[in-house]
């Protein structure tokens, strides 16, 4: 637990010292090409198992946790697990750094405001009380970075810890998405990012917003009714335009930008958006990204998860379960589209069509180190997952 005396509060309103910038609204159009977007049906519960109305969902690597009126119920590799059915009133859940700085924790907020996190793949734990928020009713709740700062959104107000302490910020945001050091969401009618390690408040204004997040190159994605727009420099410049279906969601799942168009889902890349064909998704479906980089959508306590069809089968399959978790893990920091190492390796099809030199690189080092010395090394279970997807296609 946090002590009380390392919880600061800090004003960050529009227009108090360096804590506020007012951007300019959105700039002339960069309407990016559209494409077909071919999309697959993953099946996450392999035997059925009845799971009563669904509230939220998280995953991490091997293990999905569903939030329902059952419980919390554990699916490792589609089976059940184990079921904790201590709490069975959810409203949120996600993936956050862990409170000891020991990896990640799968957590999920209960109606109260509490703060849960799944211990040893069997029971929620109240860990509450080692972020200082005993007395508060979490709302949501962020990663700003993937190892360090987790944002909590309070009514009025964000606390970030940062395993150390916790910082208290008078920030109304909701609909809250993390990354980079960044958190997005919406307030006042448009749209604010935070700076978690320095509280700096940056607004955006946008007519009628219906999603924010940053993606992972840092930038702030917004979606309005019928627009989509993506920062740039310091200001939002236009992708798409919809003049038949409104926008209805976004969601990053693993690096992938994931959007709803009317009944339909859409795949925003760097320099093209590709939708598919009708998937008939309720005008009520909530986008709930994974660490697949398939995306979960909730409707009406039903839970249903898509991916785009690479062709890949179950090769595919076994890429995104073992491969892609060590990617986002390790690699995803310069191997994304538009990063420092100038080769994008988010995708199945870009380690398919590299299986021999990724493996001379990863598994026998030659002619020199992947990952490159103090970015991390891979676990010899990773190791031996990753080399056996590798050799797979001998």
């Amino acid at each position: 637990m946090f002590p009380s005396s390392s919880i600061a509060r800090v004003l960050a309103l529009c227009g108090i010292g360096l804590f506020s910038a007012c951007q300019q609204g959105p700039v002339p159009d960069t309407l990016l090409a559209e494409r077909p977007l071919s999309l697959r049906t993953v099946k996450w519960n392999a035997k059925e198992v009845p799971t009563g109305k669904i509230a939220a969902v998280a995953d991490f690597s091997e293990d999905t946790v569903v939030f329902s009126e059952q419980g919390a119920l554990v699916f490792t590799a589609g089976l059940l697990l184990n079921t904790d059915p201590a709490t069975k009133n959810w409203k949120a859940a996600t993936v956050i750094p862990a409170g000891d700085r020991a990896g990640s924790w799968l957590i999920g907020i209960s109606d109260n405001g509490r703060v849960w996190r799944l211990r040893d793949r069997a029971l929620m734990e109240d860990v509450s009380d080692r972020y200082g928020l005993r007395n508060d009713s979490v709302l949501e709740a962020v990663a700003a970075d993937p190892t360090t700062r987790v944002v909590f959104g309070l009514a009025g107000d964000l606390a970030v810890a940062d395993g150390e302490k916790v910082t208290r910020y008078s920030v109304p945001m909701h609909g809250l998405s993390g990354g980079s050091g960044r958190v997005a969401g919406l307030s006042d009618g448009g749209v604010a990012v935070f700076e978690a390690s320095t509280g700096k408040l940056t607004r955006y204004a946008v007519d009628a917003p219906v999603a924010a997040l940053i993606d992972t190159a840092g930038r702030l994605v917004v979606a309005s009714t019928d627009t989509l727009y993506r920062e740039s420099g310091t200001t939002l410049t236009k992708l798409f335009v919809s003049s038949e279906a409104p926008l209805r969601g976004l969601s990053l799942s693993s690096g992938v930008v994931w959007l709803q168009v009317g009944d339909a889902l859409a795949v925003l890349a760097e320099d093209e958006i590709r939708i598919a064909p009708s998937a008939m998704l309720p005008s009520d479906g909530k986008l709930i990204g994974s660490s697949t980089g398939d995306v979960w959508v909730l409707s009406r306590s039903t839970l249903r998860r898509f991916g785009e069809d690479s062709g890949g089968g179950a090769d595919e399959e076994t890429w995104q379960s073992t491969v892609q978790p060590v990617f986002t893990r390790l690699c995803s920091l310069c191997h994304m589209p538009g990063g420092s190492a100038n080769l994008d390796l988010s995708t199945y099809k870009s380690w398919d069509a590299r299986r021999m030199q990724l493996r001379l690189r990863l598994i026998e080092q030659k002619p020199s180190p992947m990952p490159p010395k103090g970015a991390g090394v891979l676990t010899q279970d990773e190791l031996a997952a990753v080399q056996a997807w590798l050799d797979a296609k001998k």
